[in-house]
């Protein structure tokens, strides 16, 4: 398969982005979501575009970051997805629809990937991870989600940016802390469902949402918190996050802000 033709682009044609190695047989449809675009942090001949986003598909959903060659008007914006042809087999290898291409004289797009959390690259002053870390963050992700794949400088940047939206626990720790946490009264404040990828969710009927309750531990002051939650289920969102419903929580005394539903005192079975 050639990475690219030479004919004449028609006008709003997009443009396909491809690695240095020729796609596999076992080709699928694939997205890329946006997430950060910077300048690249390392010296590159030409316009180029350091890009970092989510790669969905029917692989495990990765962080990735490319180097892609491409004139500045080309480049995306945060959030954008891109749709994309990649190797099953080796997702990472993949072909881009780009952005139009409309200037002649400008070479073909062509892209580098970077080499997982070693050859991560944060961009000039560590600009991109900054900008990385907060769309993750204000998109509801937390370093977790990520099974320890990230660059350690993105993780605790991430984990920075996560504490200014959300409490984020573990399903482990959430089940331990309905067993071993101090029992708080809970009132649901607000409920926003989260833009999560359905590749990252156990089933279609899944959510996951920030709730701000205000939360009132026995003998002591109320406070506000917001927590990331998942529901199984549009009922179950209903029943638990309509604004005013009252909930049984459980807190962690070492840390008031660490917070979760007590699902068993309602008679739910977590899991």
């Amino acid at each position: 398969m050639p990475l690219f033709s030479r004919k004449a682009k028609p006008r709003g044609e997009v443009t396909p982005v491809a690695s240095t190695r020729r796609l596999g047989d076992d080709q699928v449809s694939a997205r890329l979501r946006v997430a950060a675009v910077t300048e690249p942090g390392v010296p590159v001949r030409g316009e180029a575009v350091l890009v970092s986003g989510l790669l969905l598909g029917p692989f495990p959903v990765e962080l990735v970051q490319f180097t892609v060659y491409a004139p500045r008007a080309t480049w995306p914006l945060s959030g954008t997805e891109l749709p994309v042809v990649a190797d099953l087999t080796n997702p990472v290898n993949l072909m881009i629809n780009w952005a139009e291409g409309t200037d002649e004289r400008q070479p073909e797009p062509a892209f580098r990937p970077q080499a997982g959390p070693a050859g991560w690259d944060p961009g000039p002053g560590g600009e991109h991870s900054k900008a990385v870390a907060e769309w993750l963050a204000a998109s509801g992700f937390a370093a977790g989600d990520f099974g320890g794949r990230l660059d350690p400088g993105l993780t605790g940047l991430l984990d920075a940016a996560c504490a200014r939206y959300a409490s984020v626990i573990d399903g482990k720790a959430a089940l331990d802390l309905m067993r071993s946490g101090q029992p708080a009264d809970g009132e649901v404040l607000a409920a926003r469902k989260l833009d999560m990828p359905p590749e990252l969710l156990p089933s279609p009927q899944t959510c996951v949402a920030w709730l701000t309750l205000a939360v009132t531990p026995q003998g002591g002051a109320r406070y506000q918190v917001t927590m990331r939650f998942g529901f199984r289920s549009p009922e179950r969102f209903t029943a638990l996050a309509t604004v005013g419903t009252k909930l049984p929580l459980r807190v962690d005394p070492a840390d008031p802000r660490t917070v979760t539903i007590d699902l068993p005192a309602l008679g739910i079975t977590p899991g």
